[in-house]
Parts: C-alpha cells; sequence; structure tokens
C-alpha cells in the first residue's frame, strides 16, 4: 500500500509539475509578447508625434522660403530703381553714366528673373503647406485607442498566432493636441520670423552722413554740429501683416536734408530733417488680400515716406501673378498645452492587455494525460492566461545632446518610449476584462 501511495504521489507531482511548467512557460512568452505589443503601440505613439514635429518643421521651412522669395523680388525692385535714380544723376558725366546705365539694364533683367520666380514658387510652397497639414490629420487619427490596439494585436499574433492583445482605453492616457488656428497662429508666426535669416528678417539699414555734402543749416551756429551735413537713410525689412494673412516686405532709400525752422517774427527755432530726394524704393507682398498698401512697416520703411510711398504705388501697380496664392500663415497642429497636467514634460501612457486560452499553456490536462484521479484540471481566469503591460511616450533630447533642456512641443522630433510598471488603475481596469 505504501508502495502504491507513493506511485500515485509522484505521478500527481510529476503532472503537477509538468503543467506547471506549461503553464509558466506560456505566461512567460505571453508577458513577452504583453510588453512588446506595449513598446510598439506606444513606438508607433511616439513616431507620429515625430511626424508631426517634422510636418511643422517643414511648414516652417515653406514660410521662411515665401518670406525669403518676397523680400527678393523688394530688393530687386528697390535695386532696379536705386539704379535707374543713379544712372539719371550721372547723366552729365558721360563715363559714369555709361556704366550705371549698364549697372540698371542688370538690375532690371534680375527684376524680372525675380518676379518670375516668385510667382512660381509661392503657389507651389503654398499647395505643399496644405498637403502637409493634410498629412497631420491622418496621421493624428491614426494614434488613438482602436489603431494603436491593431498595432499591438499584429504584434502579439506574431508573437504566436493564438495570442490576442488590446489596448485598454483610458482618456488621460493620450497627450492632447490640437489645431492652432486665426490668431493663435501667432505662435507659429514667431517661431518661423526667429527662423529668417538676417538679411530677410532685416532691418536692412544704413545711415551715412555726407560731410562734403552741407546742409540747409551748415555753419549755424545755434544748430547742431549733426545737422550741418546732408544725409542718406536706407531702410528695409520684411514681416508679416498683423492679420497674420500676407508676408510684405518694403526697401527704401532717401537723401536727407536739414532745414531751419523759424517761429514768430522770424526767430531761429532749429533744423528739421527733410527728406529731399528719394533714390531707391520698392515694395513686395504674398497674400490672398494683397493688392493694397502695406499693414505694417517693414524694417522701417516709412522713414523714407516719399520712397515709401513710391514703392506702394508700384506695388499696387504691378502685381506678381502667382503671388496672391500665398494663403497666410498655416494652421499647424501643437500640443494643447492647457490639458496637460506637466506642460513642460508631458507623459503619454499605452496600456496592453494580452491573453490566450487556457488550451495554448498545453498542460497535461489539455493533452489528455491521465484519467480519474490522475487528471488535473486548471482554474484560468475566465479560461485564459492574462498579462498586463504598459509603456511611456515622452519628451527628451537624445542623451549627446543633454547640456541642454528643452520642453516638449510638436516641432521638435525628440519623442521616445520606454517600459514602465502598469498603474494601480490600469490594474483595476484590467480586472474589469478578467472577470
Amino acid at each position: 500500500m505504501l508502495c502504491i501511495a507513493l506511485l500515485f504521489a509522484g505521478v500527481l507531482g510529476l503532472y503537477l509539475m509538468f503543467s506547471a511548467g506549461q503553464v509558466i512557460a506560456t505566461r512567460e512568452r505571453l508577458n513577452n509578447a504583453a510588453d512588446a505589443a506595449a513598446y510598439s503601440a506606444a513606438l508607433w505613439r511616439a513616431r507620429v508625434m515625430n511626424y508631426q514635429a517634422y510636418a511643422n518643421r517643414a511648414i516652417v521651412a515653406q514660410e521662411v522660403a515665401v518670406a525669403q522669395a518676397v523680400t527678393l523680388v523688394s530688393w530687386a525692385r528697390y535695386f532696379s530703381a536705386f539704379t535707374g535714380t543713379a544712372s539719371a544723376l550721372s547723366a552729365g558725366y558721360p563715363p559714369v553714366a555709361s556704366v550705371l546705365a549698364v549697372s540698371r539694364d542688370l538690375a532690371r533683367g534680375a527684376l524680372e528673373l525675380a518676379e518670375q520666380a516668385a510667382g512660381e514658387e509661392i503657389p507651389a510652397r503654398t499647395n505643399y503647406k496644405q498637403l502637409l497639414g493634410a498629412s497631420q490629420e491622418v496621421m493624428q487619427r491614426a494614434i488613438g485607442t482602436f489603431a494603436l490596439g491593431a498595432v499591438a494585436n499584429e504584434v502579439a499574433r506574431a508573437s504566436d498566432p493564438r495570442f490576442f492583445a488590446f489596448v485598454m482605453p483610458d482618456a488621460q492616457a493620450d497627450l492632447p493636441t490640437r489645431r492652432y488656428e486665426g490668431a493663435e497662429r501667432a505662435r507659429l508666426q514667431r517661431v518661423v520670423t526667429d527662423s529668417l535669416d538676417g538679411f530677410t528678417r532685416g532691418p536692412r539699414g544704413l545711415d551715412l552722413t555726407l560731410f562734403p555734402l552741407p546742409s540747409l543749416c551748415f555753419g549755424n551756429p545755434l544748430a547742431g554740429v549733426d545737422t550741418w551735413f546732408q544725409e542718406l537713410h536706407k531702410r528695409g525689412g520684411t514681416t508679416m501683416a498683423p492679420d497674420l494673412e500676407r508676408w510684405e516686405a518694403a526697401d527704401t532709400h532717401s537723401l536727407h536734408n536739414y532745414v531751419p525752422v523759424r517761429g514768430f517774427l522770424g526767430i531761429f527755432r532749429g533744423c528739421r530733417r527733410i527728406e529731399s530726394l528719394p533714390l531707391g524704393w520698392g515694395a513686395a507682398e504674398a497674400g490672398v488680400e494683397s493688392g493694397g498698401p502695406l499693414q505694417a512697416d517693414p524694417g522701417g520703411a516709412r522713414f523714407n515716406a516719399g520712397a515709401a510711398g513710391m514703392a506702394e504705388a508700384e506695388m499696387i501697380a504691378r502685381p506678381v501673378p502667382g503671388m496672391a496664392a500665398y494663403e497666410g500663415i498655416a494652421v499647424v497642429r501643437d500640443l494643447d498645452y492647457g490639458q496637460l497636467a506637466d506642460p513642460r514634460f508631458p507623459i503619454s501612457r499605452v496600456a496592453v492587455l494580452a491573453r490566450t486560452e487556457g488550451a495554448a499553456a498545453r498542460t497535461a490536462n489539455t493533452l489528455n494525460l491521465g484519467a480519474g484521479r490522475f487528471r488535473l484540471t486548471e482554474r484560468f481566469a475566465g479560461g485564459r492566461l492574462w498579462s498586463l503591460s504598459a509603456a511611456q511616450v515622452y519628451f527628451r533630447r537624445p542623451p549627446t545632446d543633454s547640456d541642454r533642456i528643452e520642453y516638449a512641443s510638436l516641432y521638435s522630433p525628440y519623442w521616445q518610449v520606454r517600459l514602465d510598471e502598469p498603474t494601480v488603475a490600469e490594474r483595476a481596469l484590467a480586472q474589469t476584462y478578467v472577470r
């Protein structure tokens, strides 16, 4: 009897060890599959976030290119007018006049090329901006709970066709984003302005006192020495109009004189600077509502009021075909900072629950080994094995560039992924599915 009892216990122990080993092995493979599924789903969300950042950077590049095109047209018009004025003023000096005449002709040719290039480039870049904005919305729909669940399940099934995984819904797990429209586009406008090169942004200015050329106040002991000579003033720059709907550029150059100002009974009251001769002028704009005067004062171009007026008149009279295709500062998607618990370093979580049927464990009971008292049955939750895994999506610059701290945004592609322990809330939510 003792031998029979020992034999019975040995057989049960053998069945138990075999079944426990199969369950442990299956559970370990399920855990690994759940980790891979959670990491992959979070990685997809991070890649979409990084795509949004790349798209925003590409949109910024298009805005910069449009601003540069407008700047070149304005500068080319200014230089054409300047060389034309210089050629006219030098008519009495044939050697100089001939050289300036060549410069004038070259400037006019460059102006034609600049206008033609801008007329073709601006519509193309505007269309590209629209495509980038549309792609952002398409990609945004690809990181919802359902889409991430499809990614997680595909990864789990690649590990074992009998596995199934899904992303648990959690309103707090996503990184809320939104489209910045209307006046909110000023945020993107500031980014674009900061990205402009020095020549485009301006100011394109020059102040020069012409000591060989006396003013009308020259030698007046009651006037300051700084008013005794005439001056050259160059002003110019490129800016976005206040309504954020068009880029404006202007360049002006004028000769200024100082004239005496007399008051009651002819008493001298000082000297006043006046714009005596406009030398060069040019202005350009890109926008659907173009065709009117400048809304802004790019680079202080109106300092030379006469030249600025001539630049505006030319801009209105000679619009460049194609520059009206520009539709204003783009609408882009960025983090909804008002909805973030931590606007500086927000974290998105992805919790994945994986399962497989208990039969996948291939225990002694599943394999129909043993009968009667030798039959061991398993009691899995819902007849299944379960595994919960979680991952984080976070924003951080690469370790090689750790000296600089940068807060989270959709302008830098620094969204990364790491596995994390499931939270108490995620475990509680998983229990509702297991039951």
